[in-house]
């Protein structure tokens, strides 16, 4: 039988693993000792200079809300510009006959409820 021999260099997977969180705290404290090293080089701006910026930068801000809002009404108004080419028809007249058949068929169904209501209680006072 051939037993199998480890050599010293070689680790199982079981000792990295435990290696590894044996030097996990290091590791960590590293990165963060080297995040602060980094935060003590920076040249940080002077309260003006960051109070303008941030102007300038909500000023860009608003001027590309403005800009997105227009490029939208002028792609509805182009798409709502065609839509009607092929329809001889205007949108609007369209919205308004749809309400005014949805009027008519609430007040046709209010009606016919009020009256089986009616007739419901009718019958209940006939009965006593």
């Amino acid at each position: 039988m051939a037993e199998e021999k480890k050599t010293p260099g070689k680790q199982s997977w079981f000792s990295k693993l435990i290696n590894w969180f044996v030097r996990l705290p290091g590791s960590i404290a590293k990165a963060f000792k080297n995040m602060v090293a980094e935060l003590r080089k920076v040249t940080w701006p002077s309260k003006k200079k960051l109070i303008s910026s941030c102007i300038i930068v909500l000023l860009f801000m608003l001027l590309v809300g403005l800009c997105v809002h227009l490029v939208d009404l002028g792609s509805a108004a182009a798409v709502n510009g065609l839509y009607n080419l092929g329809h001889p028809t205007a949108a609007s007249d369209l919205v308004i006959d749809e309400n005014e058949a949805l009027i008519e068929e609430t007040a046709e169904t209010e009606e016919t409820t009020e009256g089986e209501v009616t007739t419901e209680t009718e019958a209940t006072t006939e009965a006593e």
